[in-house]
This record gives structure tokens, C-alpha cells and sequence, in this order.
């Protein structure tokens, strides 16, 4: 009997032992799953969002001058731009050298989740948070130009219009606006000349970027097949979640088909 009731109060602790792990585990099973889903629902959006503006990604150079059509007070800039991919936020980061005005740009989407928002750095590391005004004009208009302002009330107000020009021609122009009566005056404007290859034309192809689109330039591997990024972000993107990616590139591939 002692052995019979030894070996219940082990099966039962035994028992209570393993709903206890299994109690533990299934949550956080669950929590990193949906974790995960939701980590790859804002990359998705953000990607969506920022999609024309994404065609910023790769190596730039270039001028900036304080006024427009002249030398006076010009100086060289080069411009690298790359995704960010976080926990919980996907990033446009284009990283300026020298940087006179501002040393970086960050596109990513505003706290509504659907707004796209700029955050200007300056070489002093202080930070102007902007967000994409409205604009008329078609879907191309909007597509080419995009105009982020810094809110009313905060003096002086910043302007920054990027205009996607063409596939190798971009512009930053950055305008200060010193009280709520006065008018926009420029700071600088920044012209820049894509410095390598042009992105990819949207269409599929093994040397599109799996993550955003962009033309492939970086060469990955999952389960013996070879793939392609546009960035060392993208990279990392992958490598933390290969199989995620290439579920939501899949998927955007079924919906571009459907359009």
C-alpha cells in the first residue's frame, strides 16, 4: 500500500508537474506567436505606407545649397538609405554625409499607424518630428512628392517636401517658417544623383527584395534556396524571421495579382 501510495503521489505530482509546464508554456507559445503576427502586420503596413517613398533605399550623392541656382555657400553631400526593422516599428533611415542641415531623416509611420511621420536629426542629435500633410493632385502627384510639416503653435515651424524625381533623381528641401504670421523661408536644398543601379521595376524576379520590393543587391538563403534584400536591414529582417518573410511576400505577391 505505502508503494501504491507512493507511486500515485508520484504520478499525481508528476501529473500536476506537467499541466503546470504545459499551463506555462502554451501561454508564451501563444504570446510569441501572436508577437510575431503582430511584428509582420507593422512591417506590412509601414512597407505599404511608404511604399513609393521606399524606392529611397541605396547610395546617393550629390549638393546642397543654401539658395537655389546658386554656388554661394554649396558643399558636397552623399546620402545612404536603408531600412530599420525594431519590435515594434519599421523605419526609413537615410543617413546624410556631411549632414550640414540635418545628419538624418527617419520615415516611419505616425502613433495612428496609418500617417506617415519624418524625424529630423540634426548633427547636435536633437530631433524635429514632422508629419505628411495633405496634398491634392493624383495618385502620382502624391506618390512623387511628399510634404512633412513640423505642428503649429511650435516656433519655429519646419518644412521638409522630398520629391522623388525620377528612379536615380531625388530632392530635400528643407524650409523654416520663425512665427505663425510669417512665411516659409528656405533653409536649404539638397540634389541628389542615385550613385550604382536603379531599383527594381516592381515586377517579380529573382532579384527583387523579398522584404520591401527594392531591387536585390544582398543574396540570402533559407531551407537551400536563394533570395535577395535591398539593404543590410532587410538582411536582418530576414535572418530574425525567414519563414515570416517569405509568408508576406508571398502574400503580396497574391495581391498584386489580384489588381
Amino acid at each position: 500500500m505505502k508503494a501504491s501510495l507512493m507511486y500515485s503521489s508520484f504520478r499525481l505530482s508528476l501529473w500536476y508537474g506537467l499541466t503546470g509546464v504545459i499551463v506555462l508554456v502554451v501561454p508564451l507559445a501563444i504570446a510569441d506567436e501572436k508577437n510575431v503576427v503582430g511584428v509582420m502586420e507593422i512591417r506590412e503596413a509601414t512597407l505599404s505606407a511608404l511604399q513609393p517613398i521606399g524606392s529611397l533605399i541605396g547610395e546617393w550623392k550629390g549638393v546642397g545649397q543654401p539658395k537655389r541656382g546658386s554656388n554661394v555657400g554649396a558643399w558636397s553631400e552623399k546620402a545612404h538609405a536603408a531600412w530599420r526593422f525594431e519590435t515594434d516599428r519599421a523605419e526609413l533611415v537615410v543617413s546624410f554625409e556631411p549632414g550640414q542641415q540635418f545628419h538624418k531623416a527617419i520615415v516611419s509611420l505616425g502613433p495612428d499607424g496609418k500617417t506617415p511621420a519624418l524625424n529630423l536629426v540634426s548633427l547636435n542629435r536633437e530631433e524635429v518630428s514632422l508629419v505628411r500633410i495633405s496634398q491634392g493632385g493624383d495618385k502620382k502627384d502624391k506618390d512623387e512628392s511628399w510634404i512633412f510639416e513640423s505642428p503649429e503653435g511650435r516656433w519655429p515651424q519646419t518644412r521638409c517636401t522630398v520629391r522623388l524625381i525620377s528612379e536615380i533623381r531625388v530632392t530635400f528641401l528643407f524650409e523654416e517658417k520663425p512665427a505663425e504670421k510669417s512665411a516659409y523661408r528656405r533653409l536649404s536644398e539638397i540634389g541628389l544623383t542615385r550613385a550604382g543601379a536603379r531599383l527594381a521595376d516592381g515586377n517579380t524576379g529573382e532579384r527583387q527584395c523579398i522584404v520591401t520590393g527594392g531591387l536585390g543587391t544582398i543574396r540570402v538563403s533559407y531551407e537551400g534556396k536563394t533570395y535577395y534584400v535591398c539593404c543590410e536591414g532587410c538582411k536582418q529582417a530576414f535572418d530574425e524571421d525567414p519563414a515570416g518573410t517569405l509568408e508576406a511576400y508571398r502574400e503580396r505577391l497574391k495581391d498584386a495579382l489580384k489588381k
